[in-house]
Parts: structure tokens; C-alpha cells; sequence
């Protein structure tokens, strides 16, 4: 017995974007140059720059001359428009979502929001305004950074955070000497065991001086390895980058509901 042709509404259909190369990858990650050094500073699993961290493939691009220390300085606007084409070749590409590996390039999401078509989530500040609206009146948002001083005022406006900073404590890594070593000054060789002993230190330390902290934000994008070990030494939420992401992977690729009814 011949089987029923399909109706259209049972039909699939993959539809081509033009000159796309790729396909299967939805995450597009931009990063910084990596200085120049001797010593060994690798992106372990947990990490925004580990490809395995993630539940989807990723795809990775560098912007050209963009370095750290830059993007902490006063001239980072001058990079505006190197970022904007590396996100622009990640799209082409496939992306069908921009984020970044450094949390400080909050600097540069408005601007690239505006020159792409696609969602742009180039920080996980961009969770602290989700998160504080979240909190009960009484509770604050702890953010735990690479360099404290440099999360200005402004850079938390950036990120949606317009009022409300008194329920916001922020917390930075600068002088914790592992992590200072390995990702600030890129001194010293990465003691992965070093810095997670350091971020829970400053997590618990926070929440010492303010207990009323109900959420924890990791800001860099080298700290969700660290997550796991903060919320058992905290006992608080603790979100990053990937939480972030695949909150939008989650949207991207539903899956139907299999239950009893």
C-alpha cells in the first residue's frame, strides 16, 4: 500500500541565507587579542573561551588589535568599529547570536546592536537590571569583576542598571594574585585551583560585609568554572555568561513537551 504524500504542513524545508558558510553553529563569540607571552593561560571548561562549555557548537573570532588593557583605557571607543566587522563576519558565518568573552565589552553593545540583525548579548552585565528587579526590596545584587574600579557608574548604565546602585555591591578580583597573574597583568602561569580558592574568598567576603546580597553576578567571562564552588560556599544564585547564553539557546531550539495528560 503506497504511503500518503506529505501535506505542505508536513513538509520541511531548510531555507538558505545567502553566502553562508557554515551552518549548525547559532553561537558567535568575539574575543580580544591574547598578548604575546610565555606563560600558559588556557581557557578551561567553564570558560567563555572554551568551545566545550557549551551545549551548541560556537564559533570564535578575534577583533583585530583589540587588547585587554585597551578596553579597560581611555581610548576604547576607537574600537568601536573593529568590533562591529567581527561581529558582522561572525553573522555571515551563521551566528544567530553575538556575545564576547570579557565582560567589559558592555562599551560596545549599543553599538553593535544597532549594525547587526541579530540578538547581541556582548556581556553578562546585561542579567544585573533582570536580576535586581528580580530581588525582594531588602536584597541586593552582588557582582564579582575582574577589576572593580573599572566597573564604573557608567558601564553599569550601559548595561540597563539606570537607578538602584545602592542594591548593587561590587567586588573585583585586581589583587587576588593567581587570578591578577594569570588574566590582568598575565604575569605568571594560570593556577586554576589558586583562583578558584580566590573567587570564592571574595564571594564570601562580600556577603560578610553584606549579607543582605541575594544574588551573585560573575562579570568575567573566565570565572563560571568558579560558579559551582561560590553557590556551595555562599548558598545564593549565582549566574555568568552561561547562564546568559543558554538562556537564549534554550529559545532557539525548543523542544516539545513529552507528558502525561
Amino acid at each position: 500500500m503506497m504511503k500518503p504524500v506529505a501535506s505542505i504542513s508536513d513538509r520541511r524545508f531548510a531555507s538558505l541565507k545567502p553566502a553562508q558558510p557554515f551552518y549548525g553553529a547559532p553561537v558567535g563569540i568575539l574575543v580580544f587579542e591574547r598578548p604575546q607571552a610565555p606563560f600558559i593561560r588556557p581557557f578551561v571548561p567553564g570558560s567563555v573561551g572554551n568551545a566545550s562549555t557549551w551545549s551548541v557548537p560556537v564559533r570564535y573570532k578575534a577583533v583585530p588589535g583589540l587588547k585587554f588593557d585597551q578596553l579597560l583605557g581611555p581610548n576604547a571607543e576607537e574600537m568601536t568599529s573593529a568590533v562591529i566587522q567581527a561581529a558582522r563576519k561572525l553573522t555571515r558565518d551563521g551566528a544567530q547570536l553575538i556575545t564576547s568573552n570579557c565582560g567589559f565589552m558592555i562599551r560596545y553593545q549599543e553599538a553593535v546592536r544597532a549594525a547587526l540583525e541579530v540578538p547581541v548579548l556582548l556581556s553578562s552585565l546585561l542579567l544585573a537590571p533582570f536580576l535586581e528587579r528580580m530581588l525582594p526590596r531588602g536584597k541586593a545584587l552582588g557582582i564579582i569583576t575582574a577589576s572593580a574600579p573599572s566597573l564604573t557608574q557608567l558601564l553599569l548604565e550601559a548595561a540597563g542598571l539606570s537607578a538602584n546602585f545602592d542594591r548593587v555591591v561590587v567586588a573585583g578580583l585586581e589583587h587576588a594574585p593567581s587570578f591578577a597573574s594569570a588574566w590582568i597583568t598575565c604575569s605568571d602561569h594560570l593556577d586554576v585551583s589558586a583562583v578558584e580558592t580566590e573567587t570564592v574568598e571574595a564571594a564570601v567576603a562580600l556577603l560578610a560585609d553584606r549579607p543582605d546580597i541575594g544574588m551573585l553576578l560573575l562579570e568575567c567571562s573566565e570565572l563560571p568554572p568558579f560558579a559551582a564552588a561560590v553557590q556551595r560556599a555562599t548558598g545564593v544564585p549565582v549566574f555568568d555568561f552561561t547562564s546568559m547564553v543558554e538562556f537564549f539557546v534554550s529559545g532557539l531550539i525548543r523542544k516539545p513537551f513529552n507528558g502525561i495528560y
